[in-house]
């Protein structure tokens, strides 16, 4: 065991973490180039995004079980090195499908730094503090989906989008070195033995679980609302309100520091507040939210206000509950921590994958459709925190 204070390792798993929206974020405001280059429709260029969080999504449900029976650190590992190499891949793309297939083994890659990071520090910190330090972890990452569309704007307006791959890249490889030498394994060999149940059977116990079940899909399904603002306004700032790529960064920036509040939030409060109220408190601001927006796309024109000013609610809602329902998931059974933490990723993942590709291909150049995922999404996401608080 490494002699690295927590503190040390903490800020550490901050920097895995980043590579999640460095792959996602960083790349919205390039979407549009991305289409007008390849010369591709709306719903093939969304994909860029939506592959990216549903390979993701299917990766942290594999290094959860993963980690849970071999270890977290050679696990973490395995997953920045893929990262690294989708990143190369996307760098040289010569067409969409090279991009798509670079993007699907970034995606491999990327989705072991959330579930790891999360799990570390179950291992590290116990049940008593974990809603706290999962709360600061996502505070602090929230830092990189803060700066990354900003930065990823300027690069693409400069640079062209291949610049943001060579970030990437870059990324992966300092964090790789600073994994190996630094980064302990927090998973005692004894608790490895009771994961020996296997993969599946884990899973399976836990999905049995309807507590467990209803905090894991509650985070997923506020994220793919958040997801499909995210993403479905890039097109529209650019087509309907002629935004350019480093202004559409700016802007972004409310959603990711309304996300941000909302964990800071939570970090602050901990374990004085109840799970399952902190659930509901959250999913509730995301349902008002979304029906405000609503009223307003009715009442008054397009803008980028309505747009980012909802976005920046829903991250506040969303960063309210998150860190509570993952504790929540990950109390059920120590044992499976890991495997807990990769279904919560996984949801988290995968809906807003499903959301915003959903948005994508009935997209019809107004916001419609948005607003009708983004309802179905908010509503489940109460109704299953109702669930979880009365079970």
């Amino acid at each position: 065991m490494s002699r690295l204070p927590p503190s040390f390792i903490f800020v550490i798993l901050v920097a895995v973490t980043f590579i999640q929206p460095l792959a996602i974020h960083m790349f919205i405001p390039a979407m549009p180039v991305v289409k007008a280059e390849f010369g591709i429709g709306t719903g093939l260029a969304q994909a860029t995004i939506s592959l990216v969080m549903a390979v993701m999504a299917v990766a942290t449900i594999i290094y959860g079980g993963l980690s849970d029976r071999f270890g977290r650190k050679p696990v973490l590992l395995g997953g920045l090195a893929l990262y690294t190499i989708g990143a190369g891949l996307c760098w040289f793309a010569g067409d969409i499908w090279m991009l798509l297939a670079g993007r699907a083994l970034q995606a491999m890659g990327t989705g072991c730094g959330v579930v790891l990071a999360r799990a570390i520090l179950r291992d590290i910190y116990g049940q008593d503090r974990i809603v706290q330090m999962v709360a600061y972890l996502t505070a602090a990452y929230v830092l990189a989906p803060l700066l990354a569309p900003p930065l990823g704007g300027v690069m693409v307006d400069t640079l062209g989008w291949r610049s943001l791959f060579m970030l990437n890249a870059g990324l992966g490889l300092a964090l790789i070195g600073v994994v190996a030498l630094l980064i302990p394994e927090t998973h005692r060999p004894a608790a490895r033995a009771h994961a020996a149940i296997g993969m599946v059977a884990g899973y399976a116990r836990l999905l049995r679980d309807v507590r467990f079940t209803a905090f894991a899909v509650q985070p997923g399904l506020n994220s793919g609302a958040f997801f499909a603002v995210a993403t479905t306004s890039a097109f529209l700032a650019s087509e309907n309100l002629g935004t350019s790529a480093a202004d559409f960064g700016v802007w972004f920036i409310l959603l990711a520091s309304g996300f941000m509040v909302g964990n800071f939030i939570s970090g602050r409060l901990g374990n004085r507040a109840s799970i399952p109220f902190m659930t509901v408190l959250g999913c509730a601001i995301c349902v008002l939210t979304t029906v405000g927006m609503l009223v307003g796309l009715i009442l008054l024109p397009l803008s980028l206000p309505l747009l980012f000013v909802p976005g920046m609610l829903l991250g506040l809602g969303q960063g309210l509950c998150m860190p509570y329902a993952q504790a929540g998931a990950m109390a059920v059974d120590a044992r499976l921590a890991g495997s807990a933490a990769g279904v919560v990723t996984f949801g988290q993942f995968m809906v807003p994958a499903v959301a915003q590709q959903t948005v994508g291909m009935l997209a019809d150049g107004t916001w419609v459709p948005l607003i009708v995922v983004m309802m179905i999404c908010t509503v489940a996401g109460l109704i299953a925190a109702l669930i979880a608080a009365k079970t």
